[in-house]
């Protein structure tokens, strides 16, 4: 049964991306005539005979594409994310390669246009396919078909911990026949599955009850039985995958690395690196731009009512820090009388703090205050979303009184945030304010971005305290 959905499975894709990538075509013809007669080019359409060697072209390159880079792999445990990530990328390398070979046969005229369009509507298309392709895998999957049976070698707390990560994500096809280890007695239950034996019959175990995968899930104390279990194991046909013991260092998302025959893992990788870090970059930069060109004419009404309400400048600068612990001038709208910072050392501001002006209140209350941060933005200062920055000298205090503090600085510090949308801001409770922080940075994406973005001026900036 496993065999034959399988079988079915990866051919059915194959054909759909197919029938994606020519529908791409015939979207981008009838874009390409439709701008024709409404005066955007003056060249006559290509015909169809001109098009189709090149869309038969795309479609034969497109499986070849996707299964190089790995498109019709296994990938249970992937995101929806990761594999519309994969999938962009083979769409725009199959759509070079062919643009190539038009300017170099000369064959045809393709239009800008017709080849943008083309673009577009494939990647609109792909994601789309792909899309409805994993719902329906993982609807399937967590109503009992195409399933996967798996062994776990470890029942201690890493392979419960991993028993019950299957169990939550049921979309991943994968069910957990038995736990094989050492220290717990042959027919026991745990969370309702049986221990069969110790780590040393595992090859018997698994001729006796066969499964598809099995997870080595042993702490780090057994590496010795760790390297049992695969040099055994190596010599079977199961997938055998395995459970790095990090419960105890969970800082960043953890990346894998090859350096000769050893594997590297880096505990501290932040997504906002690569090509990530100039997509973001590229949004950033966009919408600061144009909301600076949006808010010009209320930027320069709330400068003059500083001036005119308080003396001293009409922007504040502090000193905070950015990624890489970097210090930089954070730009505000002065919302304070000038020359009353005293000796108390570095502080936040406290509720009915005498040193704010009546304007200031208003300001600081509404998140209007911190409007010239956008040009902070333009500099590469900040980001639109991220870790809020902090001052040097409370950094230093901070990073030794809350584990993982600094990890906030893997990233580049945003005007707006996770913690900021859900209240956490002034003298609010530092640690869950770092929980936050680390979330975002774990889970980050674009769309996450956008969603905080959205959620700002709804939840994010008049909040009770802010002051």
């Amino acid at each position: 049964m496993l065999k034959r959905y399988s079988n079915f499975i990866l051919p059915f894709l194959g054909v759909a991306d197919i029938a994606a990538t020519a529908a791409a075509w015939a979207g981008a013809y009838l874009i390409r005539i439709a701008s024709g007669r409404w005066g955007l080019t003056s060249y006559d359409p290509p015909t169809l005979d001109e098009l189709l060697p090149y869309a038969l072209l795309t479609m034969v390159l497109c499986p070849l594409i996707y299964g190089r880079m790995g498109l019709y792999g296994p990938k249970r445990t992937a995101s929806l994310l990761r594999e519309l990530t994969g999938v962009a990328r083979a769409v725009v390398l199959v759509w070079l390669l062919t643009w190539m070979v038009i300017a170099l046969t000369r064959t045809a005229t393709l239009s800008r246009i017709t080849m943008l369009s083309l673009l577009v509507v494939w990647l609109l298309l792909a994601f789309g396919t792909r899309s409805l392709a994993q719902w329906a895998l993982h609807y399937l999957r967590s109503h009992g078909a195409n399933l996967r049976r798996a062994a776990i070698v470890g029942a201690g707390r890493l392979g419960q911990k991993l028993h019950h990560a299957l169990n939550q994500n049921a979309w991943t096809g994968i069910r957990v026949e038995y736990f094989v280890d050492d220290n717990v007695q042959p027919g026991r239950k745990i969370s309702g599955v049986t221990v069969r034996g110790p780590i040393d019959n595992v090859e018997a175990i698994l001729d006796e009850h066969p499964v598809d995968i099995v997870f080595a899930a042993l702490p780090g104390s057994s590496q010795n039985r760790l390297e049992e279990v695969i040099d055994v194991l190596s010599t079977t046909h199961v997938d055998l995958r395995v459970v790095p013991s990090l419960l105890g260092v969970q800082l960043l998302r953890h990346q894998a690395s090859q350096l000769d025959d050893l594997t590297i893992i880096s505990l501290t990788h932040s997504s906002q690196q690569g090509w990530n870090s100039l997509l973001k970059w590229a949004l950033d930069f966009a919408v600061s731009l144009v909301a600076l060109t949006i808010l010009a004419v209320p930027m320069l009404l709330i400068a003059l009512l500083v001036k005119c309400t308080s003396k001293g400048p009409i922007l504040y600068r502090q000193i905070r820090t950015s990624i890489g612990d970097q210090p930089f001038a954070m730009l505000k709208f002065r919302t304070m009388v000038v020359h009353t910072d005293g000796d108390a050392g570095p502080n936040w501001t406290a509720k009915n703090d005498a040193r704010v002006t009546p304007l200031g209140r208003l300001l600081r209350k509404t998140s209007l205050d911190e409007l010239p941060q956008l040009i902070n933005v333009l500099k590469g200062d900040m980001s639109l979303v991220g870790p809020r920055p902090e001052r040097p000298e409370l950094i230093e205090r901070f990073r030794r009184q809350v584990p993982h503090y600094m990890l906030r600085h893997q990233v580049r510090a945003g005007i707006t945030g996770w913690a900021q949308v859900h209240g956490l801001r002034g003298q609010t409770s530092l640690r869950k304010r770092i929980q936050y922080d680390l979330f975002y940075i774990r889970n980050w994406s674009l769309a996450l971005d956008l969603w905080i973005m959205v959620l700002t001026p709804i939840r994010g900036m008049v909040n009770a305290n802010a002051y």
